[in-house]
């Protein structure tokens, strides 16, 4: 009999979940596929691309394979995957994160999660062991009905790339130490270092500041977003409106989950925005700026369903496919669209 290689199903299931991970990255990234002859644990890099332009955000790669979801999936809502202790530090050796995938080849549905994140304070305690269990959870998902990188993806993938400020530190340090060890830099060397790192830190400050102003630009267009809902919830029925809200929509504590009005929302931003401005260096007012925000994303959903139904109401043979998209069809940040909670 003729001997011959043989194509084994776990090599099978490994290559078809590739291809399906392939393809459906293919619709937002350019995904290169890592030699398989170089085994160390990343299969592939991807680069993202927005309106048909590389963008500067990259991602390796970890892919495993799956027939279909098995019963202890189902019921414990994630996949189980063992990683070697050696997989895991070089993942932490990469200048770009690496994401784990698990692809379902029989539904084409993939499953992922940032592994380090999941483990990162526990990485000196695990060098003992052989191997690590990983979550990936069946909530975080895409497949071929994505035209656009999730933002959990792109907020991974930029959180890995802030952390790398540790490691240029490190680096920094060395090179401090460099010149203060036996064999010093020279004056010219010394020079131009100390020049890079001056202009690294003008830049990072200058960001650091450009980013400070996006954050309360954004909060405050919600804001006027809200008191918009507001003007033309009191224009369209006055009557209904005050029906439900009898003291005024502006101070109806029933649109947000904490029971803040608009009128509260409005002074605790200005209060919170205020104390940032005056001192940007203390970041532990970052936490409530995002407090905030999230309360009024929280305003605006059900601010705009309540605009959107009365809207309907007052109108029904009207178009109002534009207040849908900005309502019950709208991706928010941090909220399901009132969509994804009906279904």
């Amino acid at each position: 009999m003729i001997q011959l290689p043989t194509y084994s199903k776990n090599k099978m299931k490994g290559n078809t979940a590739a291809d399906i991970l392939k393809k459906v990255l293919g619709h937002f990234s350019i995904v290169t596929s890592i030699d398989e002859s170089v085994d160390l644990g990343i299969d592939m890099r991807a680069q993202l691309v927005d309106n048909q332009k590389p963008e500067p955000l990259f991602f390796n790669i970890q892919c495993k394979g799956k027939d279909s979801l098995s019963s202890d999936c189902i019921k414990t809502e994630y996949f189980s995957i063992p990683i070697k202790i050696k997989t895991i530090n070089y993942w932490n050796q990469q200048n770009d994160t690496t994401l784990l995938f698990v692809v379902d080849n029989e539904t084409e549905n993939c499953y992922w999660c940032d592994p380090l994140a999941q483990i990162l304070n526990r990485i000196p305690q695990i060098q003992n062991q052989q191997s690590v269990s990983i979550q990936v959870p069946l909530s975080e998902c895409i497949n071929s009905s994505y035209d656009k990188c999730p933002p959990q993806i792109v907020k991974v993938i930029m959180l890995f790339m802030v952390n790398q400020l540790e490691n240029i530190n490190k680096n920094i340090a060395n090179l401090k130490n460099g010149t203060l060890s036996v064999y010093p830099f020279d004056i010219e060397t010394s020079v131009y270092l100390l020049k890079r790192i001056n202009e690294g830190a003008k830049r990072i400050t200058e960001s650091y500041q450009v980013i400070c102003e996006t954050i309360i630009a954004n909060i405050k267009n919600q804001m006027r977003e809200a008191y918009d809902y507001v003007l033309q919830l009191e224009v369209l029925d006055p009557m209904i409106v005050h029906k439900w809200c009898p003291n005024g929509v502006r101070t109806d504590h029933e649109f947000t989950n904490n029971h803040k009005s608009l009128a509260d929302l409005q002074l605790e931003c200005e209060m919170i925005i205020n104390t940032f401005l005056a001192n940007k260096s203390d970041t532990n007012i970052l936490d409530d700026l995002i407090q905030c925000d999230k309360d009024i994303e929280d305003l605006l959903i059900n601010l705009g369903a309540f605009l959107y139904e009365m809207a309907c109401e007052d109108n029904p043979f009207g178009d109002n496919s534009e207040l849908y998209k900005k309502t019950w069809g709208h991706k928010w940040k941090y909220h399901k669209s009132l969509d994804d909670t009906i279904l």
